[in-house]
C-alpha cells in the first residue's frame, strides 16, 4: 500500500515538472492571457504598467487627457477554468495518447494557476480515483490535489459525453472557460446537442483532441483482429485493405467534432499524440484554435 502511494507522488511530481517545462516553453514567446476571450466585458480603465498589452490601450483616453490606460474586461476577474478530461477506456488504447492528454490537462491547470486563475477538474469515466470532480479553486494545495487526480486515475468505461457536457453546464457560473481533453470516441450525434447546454453558459469552449496517427491511419504492417475497449465485439482486418476508407472516416469524424466546437463559438485542436504540446499551449494562450484543424 505505501508503496503504491510512493508511486503516484512520484508521478505527480513528473506530471508538475513535465507541465512547468512546458509552460515556460510557452512564456519564452508573446503571450496573451486566456482571459481575453471571444466573449468579454468592459468593466472599467487601469493605468497603464509595464507588461500589458498594447492593443489595451485606449487612445482616446491617451488623446484627450494625456494619460495612458488600458481596458479592463469583466471577464478577467470572472473567468475560471473548467478542465474536463475524458479518461474512459478508448484513451488508453495506446499509451502515448492516454499520456498526452494526461500531460496536456496538467499543462493547462498549472499554466492557468500561474495566472491566478481558478481552475477546475472533471474526469468522464477512468479509475483510480475517489473525486472525480474538484471544484474550481487556486492555491498550490489545490493544484497539488488537482494533479494528484491526474498522475492516480487510469482508462475505464465510457465517459458518456452528452451527460458529463449536461452535468459541468450545471456547474459553471454565468461564465468560465471550459477546456475538453480526449479523443471525443462516441458517436458524435449523441453528444454535439449537449455543447448548446455549454454555449447557453456563455462558456468560451476549447476542445483538444487527442489522437494516434498509427491507430488513425491504420499504420500496421499486417492483418491484424480489432476489438473496442469500450464494447463487445471482435474483427479480423487488412489495414492495407481498408486504409484508403479508413482515413477517409477518420477525416469526417475530426470534422464533425471540430465542426460541433465552431459553431458554437468555441475552438478545436488536433493534438497527435507524438506532438509537442509547445505550440498547442501557445494556442491556447492566444485564444486560438487551429485553423486547419491539425497540429504539425
Amino acid at each position: 500500500m505505501l508503496g503504491a502511494r510512493w508511486d503516484v507522488l512520484d508521478r505527480v511530481r513528473h506530471l508538475h515538472l513535465r507541465a512547468r517545462q512546458l509552460v515556460e516553453g510557452v512564456y519564452q514567446g508573446t503571450r496573451r492571457s486566456v482571459r481575453i476571450g471571444h466573449d468579454v466585458e468592459f468593466a472599467d480603465y487601469k493605468p497603464y504598467t509595464a507588461g500589458d498589452s498594447l492593443r489595451d490601450l485606449d487612445w482616446r483616453v491617451l488623446a484627450r487627457s494625456d494619460r495612458l490606460v488600458v481596458r479592463r474586461y469583466r471577464a478577467e476577474a470572472e473567468l475560471c477554468c473548467t478542465i474536463v478530461l475524458d479518461v474512459s477506456a478508448d484513451l488508453g488504447s495506446t499509451p502515448r495518447k492516454f499520456e498526452q492528454a494526461v500531460t496536456l490537462a496538467a499543462t493547462l491547470a498549472v499554466f492557468c494557476s500561474l495566472d491566478g486563475e481558478p481552475v477546475g477538474l472533471v474526469l468522464g469515466a477512468g479509475e483510480g480515483v475517489a473525486l472525480r470532480t474538484l471544484r474550481p479553486g487556486s492555491g498550490r494545495r489545490h493544484l497539488a490535489q488537482l494533479l494528484t487526480m491526474l498522475a492516480s486515475v487510469q482508462p475505464a468505461g465510457r465517459a458518456g459525453l452528452d451527460r458529463l457536457f449536461h452535468d459541468v453546464a450545471g456547474q459553471l457560473g454565468s461564465r468560465g472557460l471550459v477546456a475538453v481533453v480526449g479523443d471525443f470516441a462516441e458517436e458524435p450525434s449523441g453528444w454535439i446537442g449537449s455543447l448548446n447546454a455549454l454555449a447557453q453558459r456563455r462558456a468560451d469552449l476549447r476542445a483538444f483532441q487527442v489522437y494516434d496517427p498509427v491507430e488513425a491511419g491504420l499504420q500496421y504492417p499486417q492483418p491484424l483482429r480489432v476489438y473496442s475497449l469500450e464494447a463487445d465485439g471482435r474483427r479480423p482486418i487488412d489495414p492495407l485493405a481498408l486504409r484508403p476508407a479508413f482515413e477517409a472516416e477518420v477525416e469526417r469524424f475530426f470534422a464533425e467534432v471540430r465542426g460541433a466546437f465552431l459553431s458554437r463559438r468555441g475552438q478545436h485542436q488536433l493534438v497527435p499524440a507524438d506532438a509537442d504540446l509547445v505550440p498547442v499551449l501557445s494556442r491556447f494562450a492566444r485564444g486560438e484554435g487551429d485553423p486547419l484543424g491539425r497540429v504539425a
